[in-house]
């Protein structure tokens, strides 16, 4: 007796290895492009399986959005405080005077 899909070819299936070595990115990669790219992929416990279009679906998906390529991304805005002391540090430097005798570490006790 014939299942009613034994005549329907699912095409090359992928594993997770297989992908990675294809795109050449790194499981935590291909797991964040997944998520990113493919919200309803294949699970097999931890691992998935890839049909081809699933993979250029990746592929596409990273092309997209690689948009700064090798060092020509532009400066980082700047923003925020100019890494200057805080009233903060400033207690913070003096709660250390405190707790120390003459600038130098106070000792610490040892167990007997």
């Amino acid at each position: 007796m014939k299942a009613a899909n034994d005549n329907v070819s699912l095409g090359t299936i992928s594993t997770t290895a297989d992908v990675m070595v294809r795109l050449r990115v790194s499981r935590k990669t291909l797991y964040i492009l997944v998520a990113k790219h493919l919200p309803g992929a294949a699970r097999v416990g931890r691992d998935y399986r890839f049909e081809e279009a699933d993979i250029l679906t990746i592929w596409r998906g990273m092309k997209s959005s690689c948009v700064f390529i090798s060092g020509n991304e532009p400066p980082a805005n700047r923003t925020g405080s100019s890494g200057g002391r805080t009233t903060k540090g400033k207690r913070s430097t003096k709660l250390q005077k405190l707790l120390t005798k003459n600038g130098r570490s106070a000792p610490h006790k040892t167990r007997e």
